[in-house]
């Protein structure tokens, strides 16, 4: 008895020291990565999804709260990896925000647009979970127009409008030009297309593993509900529908349900803070990502 509690205890503290040995640190709203191992599936918030390219990945939300997660590997041949995602707070902006008189709907809503923004909210939360199936992209997604500018620096911003309305940004905004093609970041499904209230004219895409990407604010819209899209397909067009003082692309990600940074996505995954760091590119990692400018605003759009 007393050689199969000793034998039970030696594993837990194995099993402990092995999470604590595949460590990987992320701020809100960023994207751990386990590679250096082939993966088939990965774990974290209790879910259970395939890998992407033979590599996990464990999406942090924006308003995450700071702490430790444990995290799965399961390898190729079934085998299960334990590990911790440690959870860093982020600093993120607070933006004075003036809406034109001409938005003043959006601040100052009537019963009838609360109950539908409230409807549109409730629909679409349904969608945001993704489906787990197999992913139909890798990374990095392509960009969502042909000719992308660089972002304003606006996700995380906190959107100050007067003492009574305050809006989390959990989105990107890109100043691509009006009518300008907004293009499908990879293979995927449309799961919601149409008009809501604040993010105007809309397109969610569904592309698997947990990931749905968000386009809004489009002045026309080229796809439909449940229409299979490929990678580069032209989903509508640039525009300033709902609430949005002037033409851009707002585009938003979910992943198993947690907002995150569009930016990581669009770039190599190399440079996503990883469980096979050293200590030394863990830092590096931490400092750029914490190297965040207050954004300049000369339109206003929806929280994502």
């Amino acid at each position: 008895m007393r050689t199969s509690i000793a034998v039970a205890i030696a594993g837990l503290f194995a099993a402990s020291s092995a999470a604590a040995a595949n460590l990987v640190t992320v701020q809100q709203g960023g994207i751990g990565r386990w590679s250096g191992l082939a993966a088939r599936e990965c774990g974290i918030y209790g879910k259970r999804y395939p890998a992407v390219d033979a590599a996990c990945y464990y999406p942090v939300d924006i308003q995450a709260k700071p702490g430790a997660h444990a995290i799965m590997l399961w390898d190729q041949d079934g085998k299960p990896h334990k590990g911790t995602l440690q959870v860093e707070k982020a600093e993120f902006p607070e933006v004075q925000m003036t809406l034109p008189d001409s938005l003043d709907r959006f601040l100052h809503i009537s019963k009838d647009d609360l109950a539908r923004a409230v409807s549109d909210r409730a629909a679409i939360a349904k969608l945001l979970g993704g489906r787990l199936d197999a992913p139909s992209f890798s990374l990095p997604l392509a960009a969502p127009a042909a000719s992308l500018p660089k972002s304003e620096d606006d996700f995380g911003s906190v959107r100050v409008f007067d003492a009574e309305h305050r809006s989390l940004h959990s989105g990107r905004d890109y100043p691509v030009p009006e009518g300008n093609a907004v293009k499908a970041v990879a293979d995927g499904k449309i799961v919601f297309a149409g008009e809501q209230f604040f993010s105007g004219n809309s397109v969610f895409v569904d592309h698997g593993d947990g990931l749905i990407s968000m386009n809004f604010h489009l002045s026309s819209i080229a796809v439909k509900d449940g229409e299979v899209v490929k990678r580069g397909q032209t989903l509508g067009k640039i525009g300033s529908t709902g609430r949005a003082t002037g033409p851009h692309l707002h585009l938003g990600f979910r992943w198993l349900g947690k907002r995150i940074d569009p930016e990581l996505l669009l770039h190599s995954p190399d440079a996503l803070p990883s469980v096979a760091d050293s200590p030394a590119q863990a830092q590096r990692k931490i400092d750029k990502a914490e190297t965040r400018e207050p954004p300049e605003k000369d339109h206003v759009d929806d929280e994502g």
